[in-house]
C-alpha cells in the first residue's frame, strides 16, 4: 500500500504538470479545430496561422475559404476567465469578405460555432480547453 501511494504522490503531480496551459498556440489550434468541426466544412488544412478548407458560402452552396490569423491576445484580470481574442481574415473564392462596422458578414454556419472574424473565447480550467 505505501509504495502505491508513494507512486501517486509522484506520478500526480507530474500529471499535473503537463496539463494543458492556455496561450496564444492553442488557442489558434482551438479556433482552427472549431472551424473544421463546422457543419459542411471539408478538406480543412492548417498551416500555421492560415487555414484553408471547402465550406458553405452562405446561400446554400459552397466555397473555397482562406482564413489568415491577424493577431491573438490573451486577456485576464479581475477575477474574470482569461479571455483569447482572434482577429482573423477571411477570403470566399480569392475574394477578402469586408467587416461592416459591427455587422458580420460570413455565414451562419460560422457563427453559430463561436467563429467570426473577431472573436474570442474563454478558458475552461476545468476541461484545460479554449471554449467559443
Amino acid at each position: 500500500m505505501n509504495r502505491f501511494r508513494n507512486m501517486l504522490l509522484v506520478v500526480v503531480p507530474v500529471l499535473a504538470a503537463c496539463a494543458m496551459q492556455p496561450g496564444e498556440i492553442n488557442l489558434v489550434s482551438s479556433f482552427g479545430e472549431q472551424l473544421a468541426a463546422v457543419d459542411g466544412v471539408t478538406d480543412f488544412q492548417h498551416d500555421g496561422n492560415e487555414l484553408t478548407f471547402t465550406g458553405p458560402d452562405g446561400g446554400g452552396g459552397f466555397a473555397s475559404w482562406r482564413v489568415r490569423i491577424e493577431s491573438t491576445e490573451l486577456v485576464s484580470g479581475d477575477g474574470r476567465p482569461l479571455e483569447g481574442h482572434v482577429v482573423s481574415s477571411w477570403y470566399r473564392d480569392g475574394e477578402m469578405i469586408e467587416l461592416m462596422g459591427s455587422m458580420y458578414t460570413l455565414p451562419n454556419e460560422f457563427f453559430d460555432t463561436g467563429i467570426a472574424q473577431e472573436c474570442y473565447a474563454l478558458w475552461d480550467e476545468a476541461s484545460n480547453s479554449w471554449d467559443w
